[in-house]
């Protein structure tokens, strides 16, 4: 699985319709959006060819003016939860 985030920049007059087309879109989900066109957006996707799909749609959307990709990870087993460094002290 990747999980990434983005800040999307979009003509100011293009947000509302930019931040619903981005919520019907698969894997992702708008967190927040400013006045002046910014959208802070995170991408869930089964693999990174197509978050990069993903990327690369979004891009290519009217009214957006570019995107910057602020955070990427790929988690090979997303259900298993990480384990503690250490074990906790015990008295």
């Amino acid at each position: 699985m990747n999980i990434s985030s983005a800040i999307v920049y979009c003509r100011p007059e293009q947000a509302a319709p930019l931040r619903t087309w981005l919520a019907r879109q698969a894997g992702v989900e708008v967190h927040a959006a400013t006045v002046d066109g910014k959208l802070v957006i995170s991408i869930e996707a089964d693999s990174d060819r197509n978050a990069a799909a993903t990327y690369e749609a979004i891009e290519r959307t009217e009214g957006v003016l570019s995107m910057a990709l602020v955070f990427q990870q790929n988690e090979s087993n997303p259900e298993q939860e990480i384990a503690p460094c250490k074990s906790p002290v015990v008295n």
